[in-house]
């Protein structure tokens, strides 16, 4: 009986023995499965964050070689903060490796019209970036460099029948158009003449009467276009006419014609062209119900009588 209980005794031993080792290669797999698993995923980590470094580092290289402005802000304009213009700032901008910031500079420069005394030095520092490898940045340069020599041989140039011109800075610098300010050069001086608020983002033409004393002014947004006449001399301005034909259509053929709080029209206009010089005409694309309905039109405007005239666009032809 002795001999028995002792054979179970140890037997029990043994099974605790079997057991316990047994737990205990368990546990030594689960570490080491465990220490395969942090190693795997550190080495993915470590993968994913030099992939992104790369693809980052590619992304802003490119962004540096070719500069893409959406939409120019009083920051992006400025640079840096300042109370006033400070054309030595924009000098030394031009020494940046920052290509969107000596894009900017060129065009700032053109401000600097009027002091006549520091033009040669200007001139200087911006003739080399015509020949620039960088198409934007040379046609700035070349631009601000026609407009700060007096030559005015530039197509962006559009002069009027009082011997003032107009112009943009920051030529087609988006996708949408130019800056949406018109610059005024009378009597050699250089002055900030019109500008336009939003939705009016964009200047994509400027476009004179026959005899230059009317001109019309297209911009846009994103979503719409806008179309404006002004009297240079009178300083006269029409109203909007795209949003004009676009009401005035809109009631006739008894259409809801809501007004957006944002302005926005969702309405383009083409083919703009003066019939003599009192009358533009155009052709227009409305849009109502946001763009549920779409509308062609011709818009006809007589300046000197604020009328407007808006016919379907198989009506007219």
């Amino acid at each position: 009986m002795k001999k028995d209980r002792l054979y179970r005794e140890i037997g029990l031993i043994d099974e605790n023995l079997i057991e316990a080792a047994g737990h205990s290669g368990r546990e030594e797999r689960k570490k080491r499965i465990s220490r395969k698993w942090v190693i795997l995923v550190a080495c993915l980590i470590l993968y994913s964050s030099t992939s992104t470094a790369l693809l980052a580092t590619a992304y802003y290289k490119k962004q540096n070689e070719e500069p893409y402005i959406r939409y120019l802000t009083a920051e992006n304009m400025e640079l840096q903060p300042v109370a006033s213009y400070d054309a030595e700032k924009f000098l030394k901008a031009l020494k940046s490796d920052n290509n969107e910031y000596v894009y900017i500079a060129i065009n700032r420069l053109v401000e600097s019209f009027n002091d006549h005394k520091s033009r040669e030095k200007y001139l200087k520092e911006l003739q080399p970036f015509v020949d620039s490898d960088n198409r934007k940045i040379a046609d700035a340069a070349a631009f601000a460099v026609d407009i700060l020599s007096e030559t005015y041989e530039s197509p962006y140039i559009v002069k009027l029948a009082d011997g003032s011109m107009l112009f943009t800075l920051f030529n087609n610098y988006s996708d949408y158009g130019s800056q949406n300010v018109l610059w005024r050069i009378k009597d050699n001086v250089l002055e900030e003449f019109l500008s336009f608020s939003a939705p009016s983002m964009y200047i994509t033409k400027i476009i004179p009467s026959p005899n230059r004393k009317l001109v019309a002014i297209v911009t846009c947004s994103n979503k719409s276009e806008f179309v404006q006449i002004y009297h240079v001399e009178e300083g006269r301005i029409s109203p909007e006419l795209v949003e004009s034909a676009r009401v005035k259509y809109g009631a006739r053929q008894e259409i809801d014609t809501w007004i957006r709080t944002d302005h926005e029209n969702y309405s383009s206009a083409n083919h703009i062209v003066w019939k003599d010089n009192d009358t533009l005409e155009f052709e227009g694309s409305l849009a109502y119900d946001n763009t549920a309905i779409i509308e062609n039109v011709t818009v006809t405007y007589r300046f000197s009588k604020k009328a407007i005239e808006v016919n379907k666009l198989s009506e007219s032809r």
